[in-house]
């Protein structure tokens, strides 16, 4: 597997997109999380600077200006005041106490740099991080500032820049890492489904593309497109026995054909015997056109493209306009034919297509089924649905012949002695399949039973 097909694939992109909105959330995070400490910090600084300023003033109502240079003196020796700074100085800018140097300040707050020669609890100097100090007048043109160093602030303050730093690029680097890994265990799953396809498009329409079990997109994917194989493969099959069906079939009309129109040549003598030949050869011309009628219409609609004329019908009045135009032809036939249509059932469908399925159905049972024989024509809603029936006491068909009687071309008799191109019941399960109808066959002791269960 090469690399660079990993950085192509969906899901990699997919990763990163998902990583950059998580690192976009962090970084949002990060600011709320940074800016809350940051301003928390600085105003318990305030606080605290602010408490000191209000102890010292109040000790200067109380002591006046020698009661604050020993309590500055006082408190700058303390090792918890380290960190803070202090300023107490005249009318005439001289500082009586403290280690911020004195000027003139205006009152309020200030940021100054670390005064040199200072010392931070530890030891250490520190002139890196500002002083934040308030400066206040007392009475008497004194002045009062305490500072406080941000050296904490600016420390707190680069651990969470420094902690961020590291949890974003942990993130970038799990979702370049996830992300590679995640898309070359797709990328294996879509180059064995590739190296099948391209197999399959080589002439092995055996082979299926592989499934994981697991039910995710690409087996569903997967599923599809084998059962889309699994129909081309069958009409593929279709394709090459109608082929072969067509040219067994044909082969015996053709011959005949030949031989009668030679024969007429040979040994006709009058011009009735030569139109005798033509209209027998007319008629197994007429024959053969109706096999390719036939085979015509099934492949039409096998195509489905009927679908698109289907509408609400009244299948009840098929049933019963069926039953009534072939009663009399089966009692010119010395059998009969008894109607049995529960009303108002009604479907979407192709009325000609419908009629045409009936129609073959009772023909078939008409001419398969001896003098005297009873056939029954029904159509009932029971619990399983609408049900439709063609039943005949007949010869009936083998267990073991029901699935072939499908197929084109397809008869009992192998000798082809009887009339009939074999296409009716082949004609008949591409309607039923157009229409969504399952067809059974079954034994109806004697004879046969099909079973038709509408959508």
């Amino acid at each position: 597997m090469h690399p660079g097909k990993i950085f192509r694939t969906a899901s990699f992109r997919l990763t990163l997109l998902y990583a950059g909105l998580f690192a976009a959330s962090v970084t949002v995070l990060f600011a709320i999380i940074y800016w809350t400490i940051a301003a928390t910090m600085a105003q318990q600084l305030d606080t605290a600077v602010e408490a000191e300023v209000a102890v010292l003033a109040d000790e200067f109502r109380r002591g006046g200006p020698a009661s604050v240079t020993a309590a500055i003196r006082r408190r700058s020796t303390l090792p918890k005041r380290a960190g803070t700074f202090y300023l107490f100085q005249d009318q005439h800018a001289l500082r009586l106490a403290g280690d911020l140097p004195p000027r003139q300040w205006r009152d309020g707050w200030h940021e100054m740099a670390t005064p040199a020669g200072s010392h931070d609890a530890e030891g250490e100097h520190g002139d890196e991080a500002p002083i934040r100090a308030k400066v206040i007048r007392l009475q008497g043109g004194y002045l009062l500032a305490v500072g406080q160093s941000t050296d904490r602030l600016q420390e707190t303050r680069e651990i969470v820049i420094g902690a961020f730093g590291w949890a974003f690029g942990v993130t970038l680097v799990l979702a370049l890492v996830g992300g590679a890994v995640i898309s070359a265990a797709f990328l294996r799953r879509v180059e064995t489904i590739e190296r099948t396809s391209r197999q399959i498009m080589d002439g092995e329409l055996n082979l299926r593309l592989p499934r994981r079990g697991t039910g995710d997109e690409l087996d569903r994917l997967a599923d599809g497109v084998n059962r889309m194989l699994d129909r081309i493969q069958e009409l593929m099959g279709g394709l090459r026995q109608v082929g072969n069906d067509i040219a067994h079939d044909l082969r015996t009309p053709l011959s005949r054909l030949r031989q009668r129109l030679e024969s007429a040549r040979s040994t006709a003598k009058s011009v009735p015997d030569y139109e005798a030949a033509v209209e027998e050869a007319i008629a197994e011309a007429d024959r053969m056109i109706d096999t390719f009628s036939s085979l015509l219409r099934i492949a039409q609609i096998e195509s489905r493209s009927r679908r698109s004329g289907f509408a609400e019908l009244d299948l009840s009045q098929v049933f019963a306009d069926v039953g009534e135009i072939y009663a009399p032809v089966a009692e010119d036939r010395a059998q009969s034919l008894h109607v049995a249509v529960q009303p108002g059932i009604r479907i979407l469908g192709d009325r000609d297509l419908l009629t045409q399925m009936l129609v073959n159905l009772v023909e078939n049972a008409l001419r398969h089924s001896q003098t005297g024989a009873r056939i029954e024509l029904r159509l009932e809603r029971g619990p399983d649905g609408v049900v439709g029936t063609v039943a005949d006491n007949g010869p009936g068909v083998p267990e073991s012949e029901h699935a072939k009687v499908f197929q084109r071309f397809y008869r009992l008799d192998t000798s082809r002695s009887t009339p009939g191109s074999g296409l009716g019941l082949s004609l008949v399960a591409a309607v039923a399949d157009l229409h969504g109808v399952a067809v059974e066959l079954r034994d109806n002791h004697p004879g046969l039973l099909v079973r038709l269960k509408f959508p």
